[in-house]
C-alpha cells in the first residue's frame, strides 16, 4: 500500500520574515508603472493595496481560489481610478512576482532534517495557496534552503486555479502520486483550510502550531504538533 505526506508551505515548511519590505517594493513598482504612463501616483496607493487585499481574501474564502496577479493589479488601479488592458501589465506582473524573492522565508525549526528522514520512505508533496508570490518563485526559496530536493509534487493555487479547502488542491498532488486520500497525511497551520480540506477527503490531518497558535473554532484535527520532531513517530502510528 502506497502512502504519502503532504505539507502546506507558509508558516508550515517556511516562515516569512520580510513581507513588509516586499509590499513596499511592490507599491514602488506600481508607482513607477504609473509614472511611465505619465500619471502621478496617488497618495492613497497604500490604501489601494489594502483594498485589493481585502478583495483578494473575499475571493479566497468564497470561491476557493486565489486571484491572479492581473486581477489584483486591476483592483489596485481601479481603486485609484485608472484602468489598463491586461497586455499592458505583463512586465509589471513579472516584476511584482519576482519581488517575492525579497521575502527570504526561513525554514521552520527542524523541518529540513524531518523532510530528509521522511522522504527516504514516503513521497512528499506541497499544497500551497499563493498571493503575490507565485509557485515558480516559491520553488526558488525551497531550493535555496535545500528543501526542494525532498519534495516530489506541488499544488500551487496560482498554477491549479484552486485554493484550499477545495478538494482539487489536494487531489492535484495525490493523483500524481497515485495515492488514495485515506493513505495520506496532510500537515498545515490553518484549521479552516488545511484541516477541513484534507479531512473532507478522508486524509489524516496534522495541525502544525510551531510558528503561531490558532483558534480551532470547533475544528478537530487528528493531531496537533508544535515541533516537527514529533512527526516521524506520528507517521509510523498512522501508517502502521
Amino acid at each position: 500500500m502506497k502512502h504519502a505526506i503532504l505539507f502546506d508551505l507558509w508558516q508550515t515548511l517556511v516562515r516569512d520574515t520580510r513581507e513588509r519590505q516586499a509590499i513596499t517594493v511592490r507599491q514602488q513598482l506600481v508607482a513607477d508603472f504609473l509614472k511611465a504612463h505619465n500619471i502621478t501616483p496617488p497618495e492613497n496607493l497604500a490604501d489601494a493595496f489594502i483594498a485589493g487585499g481585502k478583495r483578494f481574501f473575499e475571493v479566497y474564502e468564497t470561491e476557493q481560489r486565489t486571484a491572479t496577479l492581473a486581477e489584483r493589479l486591476h483592483w489596485i488601479f481601479q481603486f485609484c481610478g485608472y484602468d489598463f488592458e491586461d497586455a499592458e501589465l505583463g512586465d509589471l506582473m513579472n516584476q511584482v512576482a519576482e519581488a517575492g524573492l525579497l521575502l527570504n522565508p526561513e525554514p521552520t525549526p527542524h523541518v529540513k532534517e524531518i523532510l530528509r528522514t521522511l522522504s527516504r520512505q514516503y513521497p512528499l508533496g506541497v499544497v500551497s495557496d499563493t498571493g503575490f508570490t507565485p509557485g515558480r518563485v516559491l520553488r526558488k526559496h525551497l531550493e535555496r534552503h535545500g528543501l526542494l530536493q525532498y519534495i516530489s509534487v506541488f499544488s500551487f493555487s496560482d498554477e491549479t486555479g484552486y485554493a484550499k479547502p477545495h478538494s482539487q488542491s489536494f487531489m492535484t498532488v495525490l493523483n500524481q502520486l497515485k495515492v488514495a486520500p485515506e493513505n495520506a497525511i496532510h500537515c498545515g497551520d490553518l484549521p479552516k483550510h488545511d484541516v477541513i480540506g484534507a479531512h473532507n477527503l478522508g486524509m489524516t490531518t496534522v495541525l502544525y502550531t510551531g510558528h503561531h497558535a490558532v483558534a480551532l473554532d470547533g475544528i478537530k484535527p487528528d493531531y496537533i504538533i508544535s515541533d516537527w520532531r514529533e512527526l516521524p513517530a506520528l507517521v509510523d502510528e498512522v501508517f502502521s
